[in-house]
């Protein structure tokens, strides 16, 4: 911008030299008519006062030859004829090229001078009648002259008046229109950098600025670009990582109820030997059962085939990578799926899980991953809760009910609760009260993180003795279809 600055105001002194250079040639012009005029003056001034002179002394050369003096006195006329050659002189000096139409007169003056006779004076007289026609002449063709520099002085000023203003005019609508371009477009990208800055602190990440300046804005708008990206990038891997994350949270879950799916999974399998035992024992002894008890048996190994199969999708579908992408999402089949599973956890046997789902709730727009993770580390929270209660069933129960619009998940135990010191501290990262060893890794922080990225809200309502209620609130997706979501 400071180049911009030097480079208009260079722009201007050169616009204002150059303007005021033709401005003073043309005044020039003037001053060359005023010169002129005035020297034009000043002849007239000459002129008149030289005929005023040549009047005179005719006048006075008149009375002389009336009066019949064959010889005048040269005395009586000396003071005209000194009054007409100081005029005459004064004009030689203000016109040089006029001085040889003043030679006839000279010469008769001379001639006088040199011997002094009737003939002479005639001679005198005649020569000043022929001055005054030359002065006659010449303050006329003075006068004209003065007149067309007046006109023209008129017709110049008249120019250099309009030139002005004109140039001054020009000169300020220019200034005035880049002044005004150049704010506007400055002002225009302020408020369009300012835009984006907030945009990108309040997520955005979609395409970044059109760089059209080469200054310092250009500069701060790159900068902002050069954030977009890095945040971008930071977010990218801090997403990667939280998904890692997940995944090995995931596996270390499926590692905790491998014990337990390893049990239910050995209950189907010895059923199914021990039916293929029997069928091989009547096979030897040749004594083969009834077609009958053969279709038992066959239909007793598939069911427990199909057992074995259940329990192995409910794994897999919980070890499986899930999209990063929200996606419709009905809430009910997730909690019906993730309890199912969460049945095989050792620390669930003897602990009532009680299911109760609105079969009415719309769908919600969430990540699937997300909202399993969140519900698996609240269900184990729950029955570690239980550690130490005697005096009830234990029992962690799972709902879901549309309450305000909004569709709420709510996991709620009766076990040891928490007093209000631990529930004020609850979602505070790291905070655990569990001992060393049996922490779920993501917390309570982490589920809270989980919630709210997806749009939605989570409640904790705990008193020591009677047990906690974990509520979550997420609004339902704009695109409601019950019908095809429902179970």
């Amino acid at each position: 911008m400071r180049t911009k600055a030097v480079a208009a105001f260079a722009v201007l002194a050169v616009y204002l030299v150059s303007s005021g250079g033709f401005i003073s040639y043309e005044r020039q012009k003037l001053l060359d008519i005023v010169q002129q005029m005035e020297q034009i003056h000043a002849e007239l001034e000459s002129v008149a006062k030289s005929k005023t002179a040549v009047v005179h002394a005719i006048v006075t050369l008149e009375d002389l030859l009336d009066l019949g003096n064959i010889y005048p006195q040269y005395d009586d006329i000396r003071f005209d004829i000194d009054s007409i050659e100081t005029g005459l002189a004064e004009l030689k000096a203000l016109s040089p090229e006029s001085a040889q139409i003043y030679a006839p007169f000279e010469r008769s003056v001379a001639a006088l001078k040199a011997g002094r006779s009737r003939d002479r004076l005639v001679k005198l007289r005649d020569g000043e009648q022929d001055l005054l026609l030359i002065l006659d002449e010449i303050h006329s063709l003075r006068d004209q002259r003065n007149l067309l520099l007046l006109q023209q002085y008129r017709e110049l000023n008249g120019k250099l008046t309009l030139y002005s203003l004109s140039l001054f005019l020009l000169g300020l609508g220019i200034f005035g229109a880049v002044v005004t371009v150049y704010f506007t477009r400055l002002s225009g990208d302020i408020e369009k950098l300012e835009a984006r800055s907030t945009a990108v602190v309040s997520g955005y990440r979609g395409p970044p600025l059109v760089i059209t300046r080469q200054d310092e804005l250009g500069g701060l708008m790159h900068a902002v670009n050069q954030m977009q990206a890095e945040l971008f990038e930071r977010e990218r891997q801090q997403e990667l990582s939280r998904q890692q994350l997940f995944h090995r949270e995931k596996m270390a879950a499926v590692g905790a109820l491998a014990a337990a799916v390893a049990h239910e999974v050995n209950n189907p399998i010895n059923a199914i030997s021990g039916i293929a035992q029997s069928t091989l024992e009547a096979i030897q002894s040749e004594r083969l059962p009834d077609s009958e008890t053969l279709r038992e048996r066959a239909l007793m190994t598939i069911g427990q085939a199909e057992r074995i199969g259940g329990i192995m999708r409910q794994l897999a579908d919980l070890s499986a990578p899930r999209s990063a992408d929200p996606e419709l999402l009905n809430i009910n089949d997730l909690a019906q799926a993730t309890c199912n599973l969460i049945r095989y956890d050792q620390r669930f046997r003897g602990i009532d899980l009680a299911i109760e789902l609105d079969r009415d709730i719309p769908a919600v727009r969430a990540i699937s991953d997300h909202l399993t993770q969140v519900l698996m580390n609240l269900l184990i929270n729950a029955s570690d809760a239980m550690e130490g209660v005697a005096d009830r069933k234990p029992t962690v129960r799972v709902s879901t009910q549309k309450i305000d619009g909004e569709i709420a998940l709510s996991i709620s135990d009766n076990g040891q609760g928490m007093d209000t010191a631990i529930l004020s501290r609850a979602f505070d990262q790291s905070f655990t009260t569990k001992p060393a060893g049996k922490g779920r890794g993501i917390g309570l922080h982490l589920c809270k993180t989980l919630v709210e990225a997806a749009g939605g809200s989570i409640e904790l309502q705990s008193k020591q003795g009677s047990g906690t209620v974990v509520r979550i609130r997420m609004r339902p997706s704009t695109n409601e279809r019950k019908e095809a979501l429902r179970t």
